[in-house]
């Protein structure tokens, strides 16, 4: 059968939009089936307790819909993060990653994954800040201070870290770089044991997150010199950033959510939409404030500048201080 012109463009146009229809419609009804949170860290930790916050109330969200979380520590996060890379890219498998995932590229690790173009950035959820904290003991209370200290004093002052190569390990470089101060790293194996060690006053200065520091630093077991990130801490406003001292200094120690690449955009759209009221609900700050961080989101976009600029940051600081992936 011949079709006027008229009627032949109006079929064709009808047509033509019936797969775009389809992919808002899935994504409106999405999710249909479990959603998988992947976290690189056992049970426990911040990373898993964070996911869980993530999952109950985005099931909330989602009228009771099954959010999991499962958990796939090893390799510093790389096992996890293959995974949902190779995931289909449907939406239904997630990835929730803190700042390791950046310093694992900026490092030069070698990586089963490209950390810019095998995944599709959904939103970053909260910021978990820096810390500079110090024995009791220790004489510097400040920036300034310890600069002056470190300038007269005969050896290398010795800094903390959870672990090598990792965002405070990093963090301390960056400010012996900025600063043109000698520090030495010593390295631990997780924050718990490396803050006893500052407590006990075997080593005088730790960089840690805020959030596994803080109740030594309320008991007063430890003090707090200074934090890293860009803004002073909701918790102690008093205490000057490191760029105060030095502008330009910033570390950004960000957990955020990811899917593999190619997932369909309406979808994508709907879960950075999703995640993005959560983190903005009343519920979240609540919990995040119990955990001592900051509820951080964004959009696809931003997300990516920002794994992009972060990656080009801790590159610049890696390659000064000959930090290379063993």
């Amino acid at each position: 059968m011949k079709f006027p012109r008229r009627t032949f463009l109006l079929l064709a146009t009808g047509a033509a939009a019936l797969p775009a229809v389809s992919r808002i419609a899935r994504a409106q009804a999405y999710p249909t089936r479990p959603v998988r949170i992947i976290v690189g860290f056992a049970a426990g930790g911040p990373s898993d307790t964070q996911a869980r916050i993530v999952a109950d109330l985005l099931s909330a969200r989602w009228g009771g819909k099954s959010v999991i979380v499962e958990n796939r520590p090893g390799a510093g996060t790389i096992l996890a993060t293959a995974a949902v890379a190779r995931a289909p890219p449907d939406g239904y498998t997630l990835l929730l990653i803190p700042a390791q995932f950046v310093i694992n590229a900026a490092i030069g690790q070698k990586l089963p994954y490209d950390p810019l173009s095998d995944f599709a950035p959904i939103s970053t959820i909260m910021d978990n800040p820096t810390v500079l904290v110090a024995n009791k003991s220790f004489p510097a209370n400040s920036i300034p201070e310890l600069v002056k200290e470190a300038k007269q004093a005969a050896a290398p002052i010795n800094f903390a870290s959870p672990g090598p190569r990792g965002s405070a390990h990093l963090t301390g470089e960056m400010l012996k770089q900025r600063a043109g101060i000698k520090m030495q790293h010593i390295n631990y194996n997780g924050s718990a044991p490396a803050l006893t060690d500052v407590i006990g006053g075997r080593v005088p200065l730790m960089f840690d997150p805020w959030q596994s520091s803080k109740p030594y630093v309320e008991g007063g077991q430890l003090k707090l010199i200074a934090t890293a990130s860009a803004d002073r801490l909701r918790d102690a406003p008093q205490v000057p950033t490191i760029g105060e001292s030095y502008p330009g200094f910033a570390v950004s120690t960000f957990t955020f959510l990811m899917g593999p690449a190619g997932v369909p955009e309406p979808i994508l759209q709907r879960l950075s939409a999703d995640v993005r009221a959560i983190v903005g609900s009343a519920e979240f700050a609540a919990k995040a404030k119990q955990l001592g961080v900051d509820p951080k989101s964004t959009s696809p976009e931003e997300l990516r500048l920002i794994i992009r600029t972060e990656i080009e940051k801790w590159t610049e600081v890696a390659k000064a201080a000959n930090i290379t992936a063993e």
